[in-house]
């Protein structure tokens, strides 16, 4: 028998499909008003079960929900719903965990908002905005999405997912990653040494999808937007601190690129004095891309899946090696 730390949000949404794992697990239940019950009552548990869903990761009481990890006797499985493993909660968990796995889904949103700001980009979205606002009827010219040209940098879950998308749209795909294996979704893979000037000055936008690593840190700096063409898209939804948010801004002023949006910065939230808020050629969104219902579901449906195959003995999805926690870092895909 285990005890589920789980927060109560998830568990409403859960408990029918739970029930049948009644007689192997004890939920722990932790609320947004930091109390905890047992909702099926206490029981004599051997151990400790883990889902960490957005739920309990944005909560009010997060700092609870972790104590609470910290001060089992004994973590046996926990389930991730993030991708990345660098954030030092995570890696302190990992080496507690005996089993610790993490999620992918949400690649598919995050897909889906690199859509979106490419849509508005080249179809002069804030143009039309403009002239709407002003109350004139411009017949406004616009780039069409799969005629353009894509460098993505982690071309693993998140990077494929969105290679897919724009490839159905008829655009060209470079993928930049470690490994060389073939990718449906790509036109061309390179290795991220491979990547020169020429490469960042021939594609219509740039998108940063990979962990932060200490190869990956600043990697987009001033260099790196100078190679840029005056009239591409730079997109970050991987971490803030791949980009230099000064030499970005300096870009910017000059031209090249000449937009950014981001879902990602170095601080979070962003302080409200920083530059980024109000610059005309930056779009942002709070660390949001995965926010969907859909997000919300795949990843439940993982937990699920996983909490069947550990409680059945079965292999269990997107086990990571316990190597991953020994360092604060981890590599690109």
């Amino acid at each position: 028998m285990y005890d589920l730390l789980i927060h109560e949000k998830t568990f409403s949404r859960l408990e029918p499909r739970l029930k049948p794992f009644a007689e192997h697990i004890s939920p722990l239940v932790l609320s947004d008003s930091d109390e905890f019950r047992r909702p099926w009552g206490k029981a004599e548990t051997d151990a400790m079960l883990v889902y960490g869903s957005q739920d309990a990761f944005f909560s009010p009481a997060a700092r609870s929900f972790s104590k609470s990890i910290y001060s089992a006797d004994r973590v046996r499985w926990f389930q991730s719903v993030a991708a990345g493993l660098e954030n030092p909660f995570l890696q302190k968990v990992g080496r507690k965990a005996e089993i610790y796995t993490s999620c992918h889904v949400q690649a598919e949103a995050i897909a889906e908002w690199v859509l979106w700001a490419a849509f508005d980009f080249f179809g002069c979205g804030q143009e039309r905005r403009d002239a709407q606002a002003s109350r004139a009827w411009p017949r406004i010219e616009f780039r069409e999405v799969g005629s353009t040209r894509w460098l993505i940098y982690g071309f693993g879950h998140i990077g494929e997912a969105v290679g897919r998308r724009l490839r159905g749209l008829g655009a060209h795909v470079t993928g930049v990653r470690r490994s060389s294996a073939v990718s449906p979704f790509a036109d061309r893979i390179i290795h991220p040494k491979d990547v020169s000037g020429d490469d960042l000055g021939s594609v219509d936008a740039v998108l940063l999808c990979c962990p932060h690593t200490p190869e990956t840190e600043s990697m987009a700096n001033a260099d790196f937007f100078a190679a840029m063409r005056a009239d591409s898209l730079f997109l970050n939804v991987g971490r803030g601190a791949l980009v230099d948010e000064g030499a970005l801004l300096g870009a910017l002023e000059s031209g090249k690129p000449a937009h950014a949006t981001l879902d990602v910065t170095r601080e979070e939230p962003l302080p409200k004095e920083s530059q980024l808020w109000a610059h005309r050629c930056i779009t942002l969104t709070p660390h949001s891309s995965t926010l969907t219902d859909g997000t919300i579901r795949r990843n439940d449906e993982q937990f699920l899946d996983n909490l069947g195959r550990f409680l059945s003995n079965e292999p269990m999805l997107d086990i990571v090696d316990a190597t991953a926690f020994q360092e604060q870092s981890v590599k690109t895909d």
